[in-house]
């Protein structure tokens, strides 16, 4: 009976998304986000943003005394195919708020399609249970945002474990 049930289920579920993902195919539609990963339309054009990325440098298991230390890449996607951006901050602050690294000795220039990581390795917990990135960019003109992504991961004694946490806009700069 509940294997019937789990089969009526996913029917049902596939009919509804169909038409849906049917319907973000046509001709000039935009692309249809329904399900975290997928395509979007791409946002309103900017000239530099303050970006917010949560990060986790370890995290609990089995209780709170227990926990997993985390490797993080913070990776950082020009996704425009023309124009450049320009990093002038990345900042590590730890669960506290208080700054604890600045990645950045100068501006940084990301070419078209070009990306850059930065790398808190899994032995350097000073970030604590939930850390944080503050990332800042401009351009000479209006761009599409990057992508800032961050991909925690331990692989380490037979265990996987790994997750990613996409950054937000905290507010639009203002040109310099």
């Amino acid at each position: 009976m509940k294997k019937l049930l789990l089969v009526v289920l996913f029917c049902a579920t596939s009919l509804l998304l169909v038409p849906l993902f049917s319907a973000s195919q046509e001709a000039g539609a935009e692309p249809v986000s329904t399900i975290a990963g997928t395509a979007t339309s791409p946002g309103p054009l900017s000239t530099g943003e303050l970006i917010y990325v949560p990060v986790y440098s370890r995290i609990y298991y089995e209780d709170s005394r227990s926990t997993l230390d985390l490797a993080t890449t913070l990776a950082i996607h020009n996704i425009n195919s023309d124009r450049t951006i320009t990093l002038t901050k990345v900042d590590y602050y730890n669960t506290a708020g208080k700054l604890v690294r600045k990645y950045l000795e100068k501006p940084v220039v990301l070419n078209p399609m070009e990306a850059t990581t930065m790398l808190v390795e899994k032995s350097d917990n000073t970030g604590g249970l939930a850390a944080n990135f503050v990332v800042e960019w401009q351009a000479k003109g209006e761009v599409n945002s990057p992508i800032v992504e961050a991909v925690m991961i331990n692989a380490s004694h037979n265990l996987g474990v790994s997750l990613t946490s996409v950054g937000k806009v905290v507010r639009p700069l203002t040109s310099r």
